[in-house]
C-alpha cells in the first residue's frame, strides 16, 4: 500500500523512534494531549531523542500549527501498544491549561485537529469516524468504533478529560466534513473540489486550457476533464493553471515548505489553499 503524509504540515522534525514499515493499513485515529503548552518544535526534539522512546505521528501547537514527527507509512511509538499503533494516525496536541482544566486546548488547536483528522480520513480511506464511550468497543473495533486514547491501553490520563469528552464532537464534526465535499475531482457550480478542498484559487479552466495547447486540443473548454487533468496530472507536473498561483515560484519564496514538501509539488498547492492565501504568503 501506497502511503502519503498531510499537506497540512508545516514542521518536520523526524523522530528515530518508530517502527517501519507499519504492518497494517491505517484505520484507526488516537488523539494524545501534550501534558503542557510545548510549540511544535519542542515536541519534536523531545521525540528526537532515542532515550525518550515515544514518539507521535503528527503534533499540533496551541497556535494552530501542525508537525510531523513520524511518516504514515511507519508506526509511531505513542500508545503503549504496538497493535493499536500500527494501525493508528496518532497525534499530540498542545495544551493551552493544566490538568485542572483537564487539559484543554485552544480553540486554534481544535480547527487543525479536524483539519488534519479530516484529511487523514480522506487519504486513507476511512469514510466515517465513529467513537464509543466503552472501551471494548474501542480496544476491539466493534460496532466499527475507530478512535482510541491512551488510556485504552495504560494507566494514564491521556488525552485528558477536555480532549476525551470532545471526542463526540470531533467525530461528528470530521464526519459532516467528510460528506460536504466530493472525494473526486468534481466541478460544481463554480467550484472545483477534490478531497475536500476548493481548488479555484489555484485552477481556472480557461486559463489552463489556454496555457497548455496540448490541454486545449484534447479537452477543449470542459472544464471537468480539464480539472480531472490537473488533480490526476497536471499538479505533480508543476503546471500553472491560474494567472494567480505559480507553484515553482511558492516553492522557491519559502524554505519552510521546501523542508516539509521536499519535490511533493501536489502538496504545495494544498498548502496555500488550506493556510497559504490566509497567511498572504507570495505566491507569483
Amino acid at each position: 500500500m501506497t502511503y502519503t503524509n498531510s499537506p497540512l504540515q508545516t514542521y518536520q522534525k523526524i523522530s528515530p523512534n518508530r517502527t517501519s514499515p507499519r504492518n497494517h493499513k491505517i484505520d484507526t485515529i488516537t488523539i494524545h494531549c501534550m501534558a503542557g503548552n510545548l510549540s511544535i518544535e519542542t515536541c519534536g526534539n523531545a521525540f528526537s531523542r532515542k532515550s525518550r522512546r515515544a514518539s507521535s505521528n503528527y503534533g499540533i501547537g496551541t497556535d494552530g500549527r501542525i508537525a510531523m514527527y513520524v511518516e504514515e507509512k511507519d508506526r509511531s511509538w505513542a500508545s503503549s501498544n504496538a497493535s493499536n499503533d500500527h494501525r493508528a494516525v496518532t497525534i499530540e496536541v498542545a495544551n493551552d491549561g493544566g490538568a485542572d482544566t483537564g487539559w484543554h486546548i485552544s480553540d486554534r488547536a481544535m480547527e487543525s485537529l479536524l483539519a488534519l483528522v479530516t484529511d487523514i480520513c480522506r487519504r486513507n480511506q476511512i469514510k466515517k469516524l465513529v467513537w464509543s464511550t466503552n472501551k471494548t468497543n474501542r480496544v476491539k473495533h466493534l460496532n466499527g468504533c475507530n478512535m482510541t486514547v491512551h488510556r485504552d491501553f495504560a494507566a494514564k490520563a491521556c488525552p485528558g478529560d477536555y480532549l476525551y469528552r470532545k471526542h463526540p464532537y470531533i467525530a461528528e464534526q470530521v464526519n459532516k466534513r467528510l460528506s460536504a465535499l466530493p472525494s473526486v475531482p468534481s466541478a460544481v457550480s463554480g467550484k472545483f473540489l477534490s478531497e475536500g478542498l476548493d481548488y479555484s484559487p489555484v485552477f481556472d479552466p480557461v486559463y489552463y486550457a489556454d496555457r497548455y495547447a496540448d490541454l486545449k486540443k484534447t479537452f477543449g473548454t470542459d472544464s471537468a476533464a480539464l480539472f480531472r487533468h490537473f488533480c490526476t496530472y497536471g499538479m505533480t507536473e508543476g503546471r500553472i493553471a491560474c494567472a494567480d498561483f505559480n507553484v515553482a515560484a511558492y516553492k522557491n519564496h519559502y524554505a519552510d515548505l521546501r523542508n516539509a514538501f521536499g519535490d511533493e509539488l501536489p502538496l504545495y498547492y494544498k498548502h496555500y489553499i488550506t493556510y497559504g492565501q490566509k497567511e498572504s504568503r507570495n505566491c507569483v
